[in-house]
């Protein structure tokens, strides 16, 4: 039988036949390379960003068939999130393989998924659900106590509510924010607090909880949290501050 990680004219037979496949719709197709050059595998990352989504693990938790976990290698995943055909495929192999051999990595083949929501993943997280990504950060190589831009969404359904949690925020010295003060569709009025925080869950609970006390007691609510710095914020959402 074909490994189809490596064989792209049988996995698309499989996924057009027996999956019902339209080579119109999307799929994310990843890539991986696996080497215990971790450098070299961030050097390659960095050189692909701007084609490509890079995913960089430098732990990757394996199990054998009696379920022990050990870690191995630094793993960096390549990611292309389009309808792409098999010739299509085999040119990002071809530059794959090639990177592989170049640098003495191993090219470990191709997966395809159903494309992952953008909006559960880049968008503003729960505050109770907050500590789950955290975990997995971990789970993917982030360390312990490895220093993490947090991000603070409040909402206010007035203006009055807005400006009295603006000047708490400011006396709380919460001064790295971005106010909006024109309402959104919804008539919500928006700030986004910044702090320089840590891969810490009980760190980023105590603050949040800080933050969303003082949201509550003046009519707002803290809508939402993430990891973002203010650049990375306006990459993702397209926002920019307003004083």
């Amino acid at each position: 039988m074909s490994d189809m990680r490596f064989d792209i004219d049988a996995l698309f037979v499989h996924m057009t036949k027996n999956l019902g496949h339209d080579l119109s719709d999307e799929k994310e197709w990843t890539f991986t390379l696996r080497s215990a050059n971790f450098a070299s595998l961030q050097q390659v990352a960095d050189d692909l960003q701007d084609e490509f989504v890079m995913q960089l693990q430098e732990t990757v938790e394996e199990y054998d068939s009696a379920g022990k976990c050990t870690l191995g290698r630094p793993m960096l995943s390549v990611v292309k999130r389009a309808a792409l055909s098999a010739s299509e495929v085999k040119e990002i192999v071809k530059r794959v393989e090639s990177i592989a051999k170049e640098l003495g990595f191993d090219y470990e083949g191709v997966h395809c998924y159903d494309p992952v929501d953008d909006e559960e993943i880049f968008g503003w997280i729960v505050p109770a659900d907050a500590g789950w990504r955290l975990r997995n950060m971990t789970d993917c190589g982030l360390d312990e106590n490895a220093e993490l831009p947090w991000s603070f969404l409040i909402q206010s359904q007035n203006l009055t509510s807005f400006k009295k949690i603006s000047a708490e925020l400011d006396s709380n010295d919460f001064t790295d924010r971005d106010d909006y003060d024109e309402p959104d569709e919804n008539g919500n009025f928006a700030t986004c607090v910044f702090v320089l925080g840590r891969n810490n869950e009980r760190e980023l609970d105590a603050m949040a909880e800080r933050i969303a006390n003082i949201a509550d007691r003046l009519g707002g609510l803290l809508e939402g949290v993430q990891f973002y710095s203010r650049v990375q914020l306006f990459e993702v959402f397209g926002l920019d501050g307003a004083d």
